[in-house]
């Protein structure tokens, strides 16, 4: 089955949005945006190659700069 994604403009649309699905008995869910990151964090990972590795000297470098 498909899915729809809606983005409300402003809160009074949001809430709008709500009551109805409510009034609807719609399922639905919320994504936020640490949801959004994530599910884009996920399709880079699996779009990288497995086998590419890093050194731990190359991680240490980088956390140190940090």
């Amino acid at each position: 089955m498909n899915s729809y994604v809606i983005t409300p403009k402003n809160p009074l649309e949001q809430q709008q949005l709500a009551q109805f699905l409510t009034e609807s008995h719609l399922p639905a869910r919320v994504l936020t945006d640490e949801k959004k990151e994530d599910i884009a964090m996920l399709h880079f990972m699996a779009e990288g190659d497995p086998n590419d590795t890093v050194s731990e000297e190359e991680v240490m470098k980088i956390l140190h700069h940090s």
